[in-house]
């Protein structure tokens, strides 16, 4: 009973606020003043929600397509060595699992349509398994096959854009190759098709191919290899870095999907950081319109305000009134616009309808991630503006000399 006795003044703000009485064109601007407000706090939160599920999905594209430690040396004598120094640095029930790989770069030419690819080779059985492949579908006989071609599993747009399918064999350009009296001459390996896979990123699907390490070093004398190590907490590759970087020498090199992708994570921070700043902007102008309503009630009710005064209401209570008047007014904007903005995001991640196209973005459709700590920092922003608003008005109501108002009415 201690709270309603003491907080009387808010009982009359919501009076005011809500009393059929009030004159028409107040009214109006209350309303347009709350959708305002509503209108940019939804906004803000669906586009956090946008930037927050890019960030997502890039992070689990990037993470389940690439190891999250890679070590790269020349000297095949060396792999024994770093098996050691890995299980010295890494805990084994932190590791999931430690893959041998070796890449070329060139070009597979098909009715002489050239095509620049990065040829990988690793265990297919265990890259079959990874969580970031839409697709992806082995014909086993060809590799069972002990012809000269060289059996390999392309992405869906390299298909797609050289018309290929199953069995068919074209040849490859490597940019390895031998010198000659009369120049260098460049490698050229016949493929067989023997797979196709699909990721849903634009550049893996048409620039990446993958064959068996074992058939690609039987074929090939690789002159790179890759140790690529994929963790349990991908967060804590940084520090394991570290540890191994301690026992390497010259020659190899080791790099972390976190260093790989600095500069893009950056980019979406600032992005992210920009349109929120950008759209607390919008709701800053919205809540003027607040101001506009708080000023013309302050108007409407200077014989109230006089007759309170004349009856011993303090000028500080006569500020709690209409403070009151502008928090209810903004806290009605912001709680509805947070109700629109979640309720939108929540049926944008369970009914994904905007497609964007595959040769920009790495995901089909857009992502849309709601956090708690999003909508609470929202709120957190929109409600403090929304007090800094509400200060003006109220002060000059307590400012009103009652005196004035009774003597000209």
């Amino acid at each position: 009973m201690r709270f309603f006795r003491l907080n009387w003044e808010f009982w009359i703000a919501l009076k005011y606020v809500f009393s059929p009485k009030r004159e028409r064109l107040t009214g109006i601007i209350s309303i347009i003043s709350i959708i305002g407000v509503a209108l940019s706090v939804g906004a803000l939160t669906v586009v956090n929600s946008v930037m927050t599920g890019f960030k997502e999905a890039l992070s689990e594209k990037i993470l389940s397509l690439n190891p999250h430690i890679s070590i790269t040396f020349r000297n095949p004598e060396a792999r024994e060595r770093l098996l050691e120094i890995i299980k010295k640095e890494i805990p084994s029930k932190e590791i999931i699992s430690i893959q041998e790989t070796s890449t070329l770069q060139g070009l597979i030419i098909f009715s002489g349509t050239p095509v620049g690819i990065i040829l990988k080779a690793t265990n297919l059985e265990n890259l079959k398994k990874e969580r970031g492949f839409k697709k992806f579908q082995i014909e086993k006989t060809y590799f069972d096959n002990n012809g000269e071609a060289l059996p390999i599993i392309i992405g869906e747009k390299l298909r797609e854009r050289l018309g290929l399918s199953l069995g068919e064999k074209i040849r490859f350009i490597s940019i390895e190759g031998f010198y000659t009296p009369f120049g260098f001459f460049p490698k050229i390996t016949t493929f067989i098709v023997a797979g196709t896979f699909e990721t849903g990123v634009y550049d893996y699907d048409l620039n990446l191919v993958f064959t068996s390490f074992k058939l690609f070093s039987q074929k090939f004398k690789p002159n790179n290899y890759a140790l690529e190590i994929k963790l349990k907490d991908p967060f804590k590759s940084n520090e394991f870095k570290k540890g191994i970087l301690s026992h390497l020498g010259f020659g190899i090199t080791i790099f972390d999907w976190q260093e790989w992708n600095k500069n893009l994570f950056a980019a979406l921070k600032m992005e992210k950081i920009g349109l929120f700043v950008v759209l607390t902007l919008m709701i800053t102008v919205s809540l003027f319109t607040i101001i506009a309503a708080m000023t013309m009630l302050v108007s409407e009710k200077k014989m109230d305000i006089a007759i309170l005064r004349a009856l011993g209401v303090s000028s500080k209570s006569i500020l709690k009134i209409f403070f009151f008047c502008g928090l209810i007014l903004s806290l009605m904007g912001v709680i509805a616009g947070l109700i629109l903005g979640s309720s939108l995001c929540i049926l944008l991640s369970h009914y994904p309808v905007i497609k964007l196209p595959s040769e920009v973005y790495p995901v089909e459709y857009m992502p849309v991630k709601l956090k708690i700590i999003d909508i609470f920092i929202i709120s957190f922003v929109a409600v403090f503006i929304s007090v800094l608003a509400c200060i003006f008005p109220a002060k000059k109501a307590s400012e009103i000399i009652p005196a004035e108002i009774l003597r000209h009415g």
